[in-house]
């Protein structure tokens, strides 16, 4: 079984190689690095990604931070465009949290060898999957 710390390690330099700069975060339960993204190329202004580690050393979860909050009144259209959304985006799937936030998510697998290259090509898809549904998730909120 390959050693957490050393896949961790290996995305970092694969994440730096790709210019994402990116941080080691405690609170969570499991080993996580987060990145943030948004602004210039990116039609929204930030979104941070955190990419959360299994102790196997061979998958781990991706979760955005949220990328709208959606009023009570919008909930059942929006449900909809997000589910339209999972039907035309691969890489991250939309769901709405407990606190009526759009979140992104995706599970990652990987082996021994390959954990930098997987895991920093999930995160750059999930991102660019973000920036594509933005769009529709902003009409399904305020169109």
């Amino acid at each position: 079984m390959p050693d957490v710390k050393e896949q961790i390690n290996e995305v970092g330099l694969e994440l730096t190689a790709r210019g994402v700069s990116y941080e080691y975060i405690d609170s969570f339960d499991r080993p996580a690095i987060g990145m943030a993204f948004g602004g210039g190329d990116y039609s929204f202004s930030n979104i941070a990604i955190t990419v959360a580690f299994d102790d196997d050393g061979e998958s781990a979860q991706l979760v955005s931070s949220p990328i709208a909050n959606v009023p009570a009144t919008k909930t059942s259209k929006l449900l909809l465009v997000l589910n339209q959304c999972n039907c035309d985006f691969r890489w991250a799937k939309f769901y709405l949290d407990e606190d009526n936030d759009v979140i992104a998510d995706a599970d990652i697998v990987f082996g021994e060898h390959d954990a930098g290259f997987a895991v920093a090509e999930a995160v750059m898809l999930a991102a660019s999957v973000i920036d594509d549904a933005y769009p529709e998730i902003m009409k399904g909120i305020w169109g």
